[in-house]
């Protein structure tokens, strides 16, 4: 089957969030992840409520240089150019371990469940075995994806993942046409498109966790092609460290539908799913406030030297040499990007990665994966560059 004639640009939804103070959210201050000094009771964390970091507030605002207390952020911030927001005064989220030098697991290759690191109870894998893989090395050959963590990356793609790497300038169509398409009009549960309130987020109103999308942000880009095929997720559950309210970790978004059908019904999308106390639904957001998908953007590298007439920006052509060697030469990426997402000391969270085609399974996408870990940053979910 080959692709349907062209069917309009579909209108976008989605704006940026704004700090509602106004605040220079420029510096980087970094994350703290690693214990810090150890006491009659324990180990803590690093202090990290100093007076330079204390106009940053959180979700419930800060405290300025003279004391006046700071306005909350409102609404929440989904993508950041700034530091993720700093909440609690100590950090007990274990230290990071690197292990994935010692074989192909995607969750070593991830940092998760090496020996004396960050364990967690793995899910089997939902899709092709061909559509995981445990790259090692830099993505690509202009510096623009080495591995995060340790020496590799995972792969998770609507295709055959390991084509990303070895065919260059390729499709990597395979229209696998899998268990849960043709025909899939929401996500595999507990992942749903059902936003949790036309006018609220979770973030707007705790009270909403549980009952849908918390982000309402999945159905606007998923209803644009209305099915999904060849979905791949991986996933797993994990027991909240004490002292620890959130998590964090790297991705990149690829596809082969750019520049053709870009601006289409064939949406490609990559949804990052949390079920917790603190959050359920889509925690990873592009600069306008939208999942990670084709029409959504946020596409950096854009390859296409003999211009697109879908995409303004590259009439007269663009050239990405970040995308040369790999199965995305001529086509789009995002760099890398890092979410945070909150979470609750002690309860049990799941977290579902999951890629997938949307209107047809021809030209695949795809996402690398690398360095989840435990941090002390609450608040909504939100995503920097990386």
């Amino acid at each position: 089957m080959t692709k349907r004639a062209w069917l309009g640009v579909l209108a976008l939804a989605g704006v940026v969030a704004c700090d509602s103070a106004g605040e220079d959210k420029s510096a980087d201050t970094g994350l703290t992840t690693s214990p810090g000094q150890t006491t009659a009771t324990g180990t803590e964390g690093a202090d990290t409520d100093d007076a330079a970091e204390s106009t940053t507030g959180g979700a419930s605002g800060g405290t300025s240089s003279t004391g006046t207390p700071e306005p909350p952020i409102d609404p929440p911030v989904v993508f950041d150019f700034g530091a993720f927001p700093d909440v609690g005064a100590f950090c007990g989220a274990p230290n990071p371990v690197s292990c994935d030098n010692e074989d192909d697991d995607p969750w070593h290759a991830m940092g998760l469940n090496c020996p004396g690191g960050p364990q967690v109870e793995v899910s089997p894998f939902s899709g092709r075995p061909d559509q995981l893989h445990v790259h090692a090395g830099e993505f690509g050959n202009a510096g623009a994806f080495p591995p995060r963590e340790g020496e590799k990356m995972v792969i998770l793609s609507s295709g055959a993942a390991s084509q990303w790497v070895s065919t260059v300038g390729g499709t990597i169509s395979t229209e696998y046409d899998d268990g849960f398409g043709p025909g899939q009009t929401d996500l595999p549960a507990p992942m749903t498109r059902t936003p949790v309130s036309a006018t609220e987020t979770c973030a707007d109103n705790p009270a909403l966790v549980g009952t849908g999308d918390c982000s309402n942000t999945v159905d606007v880009q998923y209803a644009q092609g209305g099915s999904a095929y060849d979905i791949a997720f991986m996933s797993f559950s994990a027991e909240v460290p004490a002292n620890t309210f959130g998590f964090t970790y790297d991705f990149a978004f690829l596809s082969v539908e750019y520049p053709a059908w870009y601006q289409s019904a064939f949406n490609d999308m990559y949804v990052a799913w949390l079920e917790s106390e603190a959050w359920t639904g889509n925690i990873s957001f592009d600069e306008f406030g939208s999942p990670i998908s084709l029409n959504a953007g946020f596409l950096d590298f854009k390859d296409v030297p003999g211009g697109t007439f879908n995409d303004p920006e590259c009439a007269g052509g663009c050239t990405a040499p970040e995308l040369h060697g790999t199965a995305v030469q001529g086509h789009a990426a995002t760099r890398w990007l890092t979410t945070n997402a909150p979470v609750v000391p002690g309860e049990t969270i799941g977290v579902y990665f999951t890629i997938f085609d949307l209107a047809d399974s021809q030209l695949d996408s795809g996402v690398l994966l690398d360095n989840w870990l435990w941090t002390c940053e609450g608040g909504p979910p939100v995503t920097i560059p990386g």
